[in-house]
């Protein structure tokens, strides 16, 4: 008999309806069904204004557009079991915004000869997948930064409990991706749009 967990299983992987966030640093990919509560885009366009005498409009210089994918999503279990999964997932979730190091060992002969320290090497960049609303041109993830991650369980659905320790029934999740342009987007000389192909959101006909 299936469980409510093939259900959303098979659901999820017929209609697409999954949420997809891989880290840039160890390559790892965590997979939500899309239970999404919120989505949405920003495109901002920034411009350095200079106001000049006995002029009525500032000198406006146009200097980039940045885009920003805002996302809401429900975490779900329907036993314990699930939960414990859940809380894991989401764990490894939260890793991907740490950065990567490597071990740097001081030099023979120095004051910390032969001490090992921890060296900055990886910034943590992800990239971010939703059917053909959040994807890269190539229709692989969307490459960018997330700047913070709000963890909220809804206390009013309950909590499973086992061992003195507590696990949400239900978990809402959200984060902002700043969206990292990996090609140069715009107009070329004769006004034709370059940098991208037919993909949402630069669907041209």
């Amino acid at each position: 008999m299936a469980t409510y967990k093939d259900l959303i299983k098979e659901y999820s992987e017929a209609t697409g309806a999954i949420l997809e966030i891989e880290s840039m640093i160890t390559n790892k990919t965590v997979r939500f069904p899309a239970f999404l509560n919120d989505v949405s885009q920003n495109f901002k366009s920034s411009w350095q204004t200079e106001n000049v005498f006995g002029r009525n409009d500032p000198i406006a210089t146009f200097q980039n557009t940045t885009r920003t994918v805002n996302l809401g999503w429900t975490v779900v279990a329907a036993n314990i079991q699930e939960a414990k999964q859940n809380e894991i997932k989401i764990s490894k979730l939260i890793t991907f915004l740490y950065p990567g190091y490597y071990n740097y060992r001081a030099p023979e002969g120095t004051d910390t000869s032969g001490k090992v320290n921890l060296i900055l090497s990886k910034s943590p960049l992800v990239k971010v997948k939703f059917a053909n609303v959040i994807q890269a041109q190539d229709g692989g993830g969307l490459l960018g930064y997330i700047d913070g991650i709000d963890w909220k369980p809804k206390i009013d659905s309950g909590m499973f409990a086992e061992n003195k320790k507590f696990y949400a029934k239900t978990i809402e999740l959200s984060f902002t991706l700043n969206v990292l342009h990996q090609k140069d987007i715009g107009h070329d000389q004769s006004g034709k749009w370059v940098g991208s192909n037919n993909k949402f959101p630069f669907k041209l006909e």
